[in-house]
């Protein structure tokens, strides 16, 4: 495979990755704030890794506004339902409730937070449009982050080439030579040999 395609799959995927887990965490935050309560860490986890996928797929190589407007409110949706499906650690305050009655985490609660109330349903549609703009400009908005923070910092000092010294060659070692003594001249004297 041609190394472009290669980059341009690997591009698409991350941007499909970066969508799903953009838009989980918008619609957590804006399904929280809303007051369905924080979600659980696995669920966020486990919804951005489905999603990922179907979102690889929707952006492509540019995302269009009015497909990506259209799939981000499926999405919402989605992730309503997901987050008042499987609901929080905490109990869920019963709004038509007086007294601050608190329902638990049971049938009645998640059935309680299906239905959505009108600052429910403003939450996710302010969640879907920072979604959609995020996801539209994200590319744009980071790549000029990133030039903004290139000219902030200070630029390394280019390396000063310093010319080598030229090699000087070591010359070879003269052969040193001893005198050779006759044999004669050796000496036998020394202590006598242990006689076995």
């Amino acid at each position: 495979m041609d190394s472009r395609r290669q980059a341009a799959r690997r591009a698409r995927a991350l941007r499909g990755f970066a969508a799903a887990s953009v838009a989980v965490v918008v619609s957590a935050t804006a399904h929280t704030l809303s007051g369905g309560g924080a979600p659980p860490a696995w669920l966020l986890v486990a919804v951005a890794l489905l999603a990922t996928p179907v979102a690889v797929a929707l952006v492509g190589d540019r995302p269009r506004p009015l497909r990506l407007g259209a799939a981000v409110a499926l999405a919402q949706a989605a992730l309503h339902l997901a987050f008042a499906a499987v609901g929080t650690a905490a109990p869920v305050a019963a709004g038509h409730v007086h007294g601050g009655t608190s329902l638990g985490a049971g049938p009645v609660a998640q059935a309680h937070v299906l239905h959505a109330s009108g600052g429910m349903m403003i939450g996710h549609a302010i969640a879907a449009a920072v979604t959609v703009v995020l996801l539209a400009r994200g590319e744009r908005m980071l790549a000029a982050l990133a030039r903004g923070i290139r000219r902030l910092l200070p630029r390394p000092a280019a390396p000063t080439l310093v010319p080598r010294a030229p090699r000087v060659r070591a010359l070879a070692p003269l052969p040193v030579t001893l005198p050779t003594l006759p044999p004669f001249s050796l000496s036998r004297r020394g202590p006598p040999a242990l006689a076995r």
